[in-house]
């Protein structure tokens, strides 16, 4: 008669193949191939900023806060980024929102946006008088590019580094890279209001 423990041996084999044989599934060809099944409590997370060229959108939807950046007029950079005429920029987040394109959805809340003032924060919006509208966006390495389309208005070379901030922290910050570039109808934006 053979010891307990010899006799679970096979059993436990059994088990192992059984679970082996559930994970994988017969290809078209006879070919075992894992199967792609997540488990069923997973959530979904927001795009990796790591992930790699072009994001025009991830296969689904994901629900997260916007961080959206707007201006600390006179702040001299203690509540954020220094920028242009001694300006901060200062983070804001939304409540939760669902994407599928995190640089979309955070471009297009904050163009959404046409209050001057940020509730009673103190902070300066100064894409309120613009008329513009995300058109695309594509990551490459550590550099994010967003299409615009439309129209800027800006007050004047204090305003320039306000909007251009604006739009750059919001656009880095969603796709997680150290770098944006954005066009307006495919001129950098620095070009177009220079020429205002």
């Amino acid at each position: 008669m053979l010891p307990k423990r010899n006799r679970a041996a096979p059993l436990a084999l059994a088990w192992g193949a059984l679970i082996l044989i559930a994970g994988c599934s017969a290809g078209t060809d006879g070919e075992m191939t894992e199967s792609a099944a997540a488990p069923a409590n997973e959530k979904t997370a927001a795009p990796s900023a790591s992930s790699t060229p072009a994001t025009e959108s991830s296969a689904e939807p994901a629900t997260a806060a916007l961080t959206l950046f707007y201006v600390a007029v006179g702040d001299e950079g203690k509540s954020g980024p220094k920028i242009g005429c001694g300006d901060s920029l200062v983070s804001t987040e939304t409540g939760p929102e669902e994407f599928t394109n995190q640089v979309e959805a955070a471009i297009t809340a904050l163009l959404a946006d046409d209050k001057e003032e940020v509730g009673g924060s103190g902070l300066r919006n100064a894409l309120a008088g613009s008329d513009l509208s995300y058109a695309s966006s594509v990551v490459d390495g550590d550099v994010v590019t967003v299409e615009l389309n439309g129209t800027v208005s800006s007050g004047g070379t204090c305003d320039d580094p306000r909007i251009i901030g604006q739009l750059k922290y919001t656009a880095m910050t969603a796709a997680g890279t150290g770098e944006a570039e954005i066009l307006l109808e495919g001129e950098k934006i620095e070009k177009v209001l220079s020429a205002k």
